[in-house]
């Protein structure tokens, strides 16, 4: 181990780390942030338990995951922090600061525990009743984000990143950029469309400045772009409204469009292509999700079934 490191503590290791990922990687800004946040939470751990970075063991990291279990945390965040914690081990490793990545002995969650939480039929009419009657202040723009989220399934940076001139009337499509600036191209069902156009002729044109040219589809009360934040608040203050028991975020509402598509039927390349997922085998946790209908699935596809 480097003697000299030793001395620099966790919080000049997690920069460095952090620096790297930024300029030799290129990781995303959400990525970076996430990253971030995990590795200070860790930071404030150790800390608190007053250890030495360099002189952890296996037990020491295991009993900080389980105390994220005791936290509340679910299985999916405690997956990614423990993801984390692999890669700033790995880094450690590779600077030469330990002989082996302690990490590299501890799983992650079990993948059946990482199953996405997905909001019923029933629900989301309760959502969808709410605002549709709706007047409170930007109900409009708040009916649109619940309206894409779970109709065409996109991601939180997704949605806010969307201009006007992505929404493609005519052809009753959305293109969005997703991650790896990869761009997709998603069909918009009627209901999402009025919805979109009422906003942008009632309530849009009254936040949007006279002298603006702001092509953002969902404005703020400066009639700038709205924020992640913003929309991750409406979709939090909503859905108390609605009354709906469960933590709702704005993935729980592509949970929930991936979920009812399969369950209606959808094939999964298919929802794998809106969704914007490289690998098949991401979307396939999908298919774990119901005992019932993976059953029906097979007894009504396969020829000896």
């Amino acid at each position: 181990m480097k003697a000299f490191f030793a001395n620099q503590g966790i919080d000049k290791a997690i920069t460095n780390f952090i620096d790297s990922n930024k300029i030799e990687k290129g990781n995303s800004t959400n990525t970076i942030d996430a990253y971030n946040n995990d590795l200070m939470q860790f930071s404030n751990w150790i800390k608190k338990k007053k250890f030495n970075l360099y002189l952890l063991d296996e037990n020491a990291l295991e009993n900080y995951i389980l105390e994220l279990g005791k936290r509340g945390y679910r299985s999916s965040t405690i997956a990614r922090k423990t993801a984390c914690l692999k890669a700033f081990f790995k880094f450690l490793l590779q600077e030469g600061f330990y002989d082996r990545n302690i990490m590299d002995s501890i799983s992650r969650p079990d993948r059946r525990n990482l199953l996405p939480k997905s909001l019923t039929s029933k629900e989301m009419n309760s959502i969808f009743g709410l605002l549709e009657s709706a007047e409170h202040l930007n109900h409009r723009r708040d009916r649109v984000i619940f309206e894409i989220l779970y109709g065409c399934g996109l991601r939180i940076t997704e949605l806010v990143s969307l201009d006007i001139h992505n929404i493609n009337f005519e052809d009753k499509i959305i293109k969005c950029t997703g991650k790896g600036n990869k761009q997709r191209q998603i069909p918009v069902n009627e209901t999402c469309l009025w919805a979109i156009d009422d906003y942008i002729q009632n309530e849009r044109s009254l936040m949007k400045k006279d002298s603006s040219n702001e092509p953002a589809l969902l404005l703020n009360k400066f009639g700038n772009r709205i924020s992640r934040q913003s929309a991750w608040a409406s979709v939090k203050w909503v859905t108390e409204k609605a009354k709906i028991n469960s933590k709702v975020t704005p993935h729980t509402l592509r949970h929930t469009f991936a979920t009812h598509l399969l369950k209606g039927g959808a094939n999964l390349r298919q929802v794998q292509e809106f969704l914007g997922h490289s690998s098949l085998s991401t979307t396939q946790i999908y298919t774990l999700l119901d005992s019932d209908w993976v059953k029906k699935e097979f007894l009504s596809a396969h020829p000896r079934a």
